[in-house]
């Protein structure tokens, strides 16, 4: 068998595998990447073979990349819970087990079998601790206006479905509302789609009961196969002809606009129509800038009691550029942004542009610094700095390398790929990673 119909055999084998596989060569570059790692880490159809994990993924600065440990260390890294960014800055969280791949003493890569936290941890997965509506931070209108049609929600027995991007905070916002009620926190059961098996989502549909002191929480339904949509779809009309005092609390959560997801296949019109009694929508926060600050404050707050430290705010130039930022992660990757800004405060107690993220920081233009993002002569030294880190002075080259390519192509992106030897897809990823926009 031929390389290129043995690498296409591997390839189509371990696609059909119920785990998510991603394996990576002694350099870090990807090899093999299967669907299931695609659907978990939410990819699509971006093109990651023989691309840098960390050109793809950001890691937090305390926490590294499985498969680069099990590189460096030589040794299976096992049931290791690991939270990460993709390339559209939405959070992944999953239970890797990671091993080295060694022959004849020589490390030659690493595979990672993948499994998403809530799938392995629960099939239906009570909540200890929840959040009320006292948890929120923000005053803005629109978060104000969710607040006050959850609270309206939580006074009627319509089944709810609740509609906002990744990382808004819709469990949060069912959370609440079930606490509203008077529930007990021991009563919210909840499930998610986008990582529960077919399986285990089948056997949660089949297994709901009619109680009126249960609130049945069901996370990302665009995942649901379509057929078992259809056969949730049909519990729920049944559960309708129930006196309404008798119902289940349910609550379903769409990630995206329920028309869009009808129209381009993911979500059963008729599970819609029957879901949609009540419909809340969770501002995306590009949408309330103007909650930053207290947000803000608000992280600080509790890390503080976690981390045990003293940390007072963050310097106007850190909250400049928080405002400037478009977080497609929304607040689950400002919360991570202002964790990793804590671990990395040593001492201090004021959050500034050196403490951010690495990942973070790459985004923006240091505020402190007075060199021109395109003079040759700043990639050595920098004003009030002897030298820069190796790392620092590739990302300045690529970002020049790159805008001049785009310069001299006319901002042509598909010339400017092919010129520089990478995808489209490469060559965008690239462009946004250091603020490069074309000119038209």
């Amino acid at each position: 068998m031929h390389s290129i119909q043995h690498s296409a055999f591997i390839s189509s084998m371990i696609d059909v595998i119920d785990r998510g596989i991603h394996v990576v060569d002694a350099n870090g570059r990807t090899i093999f990447y299967n669907q299931k790692m695609r659907e978990m880490e939410g990819t699509g159809d971006i093109d990651l073979l023989d691309r840098r994990l960390l050109d793809v993924f950001q890691f937090h600065p305390d926490d590294q990349s499985t498969l680069l440990q099990a590189l460096t260390l030589k040794e299976p890294i096992l049931n290791v819970q690991q939270s990460y960014f993709n390339v559209k800055g939405h959070e992944v969280t999953a239970i890797n087990d990671t091993y080295p791949i060694i022959i004849d003493g020589t490390v030659l890569g690493a595979i990672e079998i993948a499994r998403e936290v809530t799938a392995v941890e629960h099939d239906i997965i009570p909540h200890k601790k929840l959040s009320s509506f006292d948890h929120w931070a923000g005053t803005s209108p629109l978060i104000q206006q969710m607040i006050d049609e959850g609270k309206r929600a939580a006074e009627s027995d319509d089944f709810l479905l609740l509609c906002g991007e990744a990382g808004t905070g819709k469990e949060l916002l069912a959370q609440s509302i079930h606490l509203e009620r008077g529930l007990h926190e021991s009563s919210f059961i909840g499930i998610d789609f986008r990582s529960s098996s077919d399986e285990r989502s089948e056997r949660f549909i089949e297994e709901l009961q009619s109680s009126s002191k249960k609130t049945f929480f069901m996370g990302h339904a665009e995942y649901l196969p379509i057929e078992l949509q259809k056969k949730l779809a049909d519990r729920l009309l049944i559960e309708k002809r129930q006196p309404r005092h008798e119902r289940e609390n349910l609550i379903l959560t769409l990630s995206e606009d329920p028309i869009d997801a009808i129209q381009s296949g993911k979500l059963l019109k008729e599970l819609y129509y029957v879901i949609s009694e009540r419909t809340v929508f969770v501002p995306a926060l590009r949408e309330r800038k103007e909650d930053i600050s207290e947000l803000v404050q608000y992280f600080i707050e509790q890390f503080n009691i976690r981390f045990q430290t003293a940390v007072s705010g963050t310097a106007d130039e850190v909250l400049k550029l928080f405002c400037e930022y478009d977080w497609p992660g929304n607040v689950r990757e400002l919360e991570h942004v202002m964790e990793a800004s804590m671990l990395a405060l040593g001492t201090e107690n004021q959050i500034s542009y050196s403490h951010l993220p690495h990942y973070f920081r790459l985004k923006f233009d240091d505020p402190s610094s007075s060199m021109p993002a395109l003079d040759g002569s700043a990639f050595m030294v920098k004003e009030g700095k002897a030298s820069q880190t190796l790392d620092s002075f590739l990302q300045e080259a690529e970002s020049y390398y790159i805008q001049k390519s785009l310069q001299y192509h006319d901002f042509n992106i598909t010339k400017t790929a092919d010129a520089l030897g990478m995808s489209r897809q490469n060559l965008q990823y690239r462009m946004k990673k250091h603020g490069l926009k074309v000119k038209g």
